[in-house]
């Protein structure tokens, strides 16, 4: 009874479920809290097979291992497999190679990741949407989230129905200011402004509708829109972008000189133009002469007065100086390339990057879900020698250094970063990045992982951070669900409900019923349905009307009220 077991049996507690808790230690008020509510608790080690007959787990309908260490939960499945080969069991697992091959091969109902939980969340709250889960079917990103409708939006007088038509979305809840929020609304639900809708798609139709209601979050970086149009038409050959490459990665000292070398030579044309009657792109032609040293033989300075003469002399000095430093920019740059080419590291983006702080578990689902989505992300992590360093640094600049240090945040650019996510595994260091990236960068977003679900909520409206997660709030309705129900998918609570999305074969029980009929009498929404040739993937929005097949694979959403 951790952090997230403490918040499946609170959830499983409300939902009027009998619960019993096997666990080695816990906070002393999340003990009084479960006891005061009719849980069972029981202190010991969950691998001793004793305890788990006192328990009574041959009268249980399923068993939740959720400690925080992969093979303690492997071991108190397989314990609980022998004791009761029919019992189901989920579990909390990172590796979820090794998840999908117990679920195949084991007969476990399912292996859950706290990271993959939740990485989706961390990377649409960087881009300033609301995620309240995700999960992935068929090889497809799926995304349940929130989306408000403004003035102004596409959204503002169609249906429900032509919402989903458009976007391939299907809409849970709708929340609408004089009815309150309604699940399951009705296909034929206008939509105004103000209302709130809680959709469930593919993560691109998702986006695709995020961009429509927000028109500013479609590019990564809203606030450099003009600027990176003017750098499109400034830019028509490949090698614009080398030489820019090139100057940003120069030394400062270089740049400075280089600028003033070429400062001295623009006001020696003006000193040709005067001194020798020179036009100025005789001029211009003249200090090009003289700094290359290619010689001269159409205009000389011979003949001119000795002042002007040393003056030539100084500039032919100040070419050399140009060269070698010119030369000195170039080669830094190759070598420099070089050796980040044979560490394996990559180039940090020039701005309008998304900056991940921690590269644990969470944080690695994060990057790899950023990428996925095409958005630019760079890495900061404390441990070079770290987990998962090597295999990010393969695809992902990462910067090695504590991340609390200022220089670190620069090194990173956190100037010109979009958003920062801060997912360490220390909630007082998470605040403080947070804040102090905030402090460098007031445009940028930040998102903080908090294990305290309550400190999150108390953090978001006191201080100046765009957006608290806690992993453990985000993960236990998932977890709740799967103990109930055999094919969840996805999970969350809303307005004193649990939602879960199931994705289900349609039997006998269901064969030859029609959607509109399952939502009026028995509380379940069919959202999609298996179509191969839907415009959307292998899912399209499924029709009130048109009545299920045996054997066909469909998404439903069912809820359940929780009490207080």
């Amino acid at each position: 009874m951790g952090q997230v077991g403490y918040r499946v049996v609170d959830m499983l507690r409300r939902l009027g479920e009998s619960v019993t808790v096997v666990t080695q230690t816990t906070r002393d008020e999340w003990l009084h809290t479960a006891r005061a509510g009719g849980v069972k608790v029981l202190l010991g080690d969950a691998r001793d097979a004793q305890l788990l007959a006192e328990a009574g787990i041959q009268d249980a309908c399923t068993l939740i291992a959720a400690t925080d260490q992969d093979l303690v939960n492997i071991e108190i499945a397989l314990d609980a497999k022998q004791l009761r080969p029919d019992l189901p069991v989920v579990i909390r697992l990172f590796d979820q190679t090794l998840a999908r091959q117990l679920e195949a091969t084991f007969d476990i109902r399912r292996a859950l990741a706290m990271s993959a939980l939740t990485a989706p969340t961390f990377a649409a709250a960087a881009m300033g949407e609301r995620i309240a889960g995700s999960f992935s079917l068929d090889g497809t990103l799926f995304v349940i989230g929130r989306q408000t409708i403004d003035p102004g939006s596409p959204l503002v007088s169609l249906t429900v129905r032509q919402v989903g038509e458009q976007y391939g979305l299907a809409t849970l809840t709708h929340e609408c200011g004089e009815v309150g929020r309604a699940p399951a609304p009705h296909l034929d639900t206008t939509l105004a402004v103000g209302d709130c809708l809680t959709v469930v798609g593919p993560a691109f139709s998702w986006h695709q509708l995020a961009r429509a209601m927000h028109p500013a979050n479609a590019t990564p970086s809203p606030w450099r829109k003009r600027r990176a149009a003017l750098w499109r038409r400034l830019r028509p050959v490949q090698w614009f972008d080398v030489v820019r490459q090139i100057w940003r990665h120069a030394p400062a000292p270089l740049r400075t000189a280089f600028i003033a070398l070429n400062a001295l030579a623009l006001f020696s044309v003006l000193v040709f133009h005067l001194a020798m009657n020179l036009t100025l792109v005789d001029a211009f032609y003249f200090v090009i002469a003289t700094v290359t040293t290619v010689g001269y033989g159409d205009i000389s300075p011979r003949g001119a007065s000795p002042w002007l003469q040393i003056y030539v002399c100084l500039v032919m000095m100040l070419g050399s100086a140009t060269i070698a430093t010119v030369s000195s920019i170039i080669t830094d740059f190759v070598v420099t390339a070089r050796f980040q080419q044979m560490l394996g590291r990559q180039r940090l983006p020039d701005d309008g990057h998304i900056l991940v702080v921690g590269l644990g578990n969470v944080g690695y689902r994060i990057v790899d879900e950023l990428r996925r989505a095409g958005a630019p992300v760079a890495a900061i992590e404390r441990h070079p020698d770290g987990e998962f360093v090597e295999a990010i640094r393969a695809h992902t600049p990462v910067v090695i250094g504590d991340a609390r240090v200022r220089d670190t945040l620069v090194q990173a650019g956190v100037a010109n970063a979009y958003a920062v996510i801060v997912v360490t595994n220390d909630d007082a260091v998470n605040l403080g990045v947070a804040l102090a990236a905030k402090e460098m960068n007031p445009r940028g977003r930040t998102v903080v992982r908090l294990f305290d679900a309550d400190f999150a909520r108390k953090v978001q409206t006191a201080l100046n951070v765009d957006a608290t997660v806690s992993t453990a709030s985000m993960a236990a309705p998932v977890f709740a669900a799967a103990a109930l129900y055999p094919d969840v998918d996805g999970a969350f609570e809303l307005d004193d409900r649990l939602f879960m999305v199931l994705h289900r074969t349609v039997g006998a029980e269901w064969h030859g019923i029609t959607p509109a009929h399952l939502r009026a009498k028995r509380q379940v929404m069919v959202l999609m349905r298996r179509c191969p040739a839907g415009i959307y993937g292998v899912y399209s929005l499924a029709q009130d009307n048109v009545p299920l097949e045996s054997g066909e694979k469909v998404l439903a959403l069912v809820w359940r009220e929780l009490a207080a």
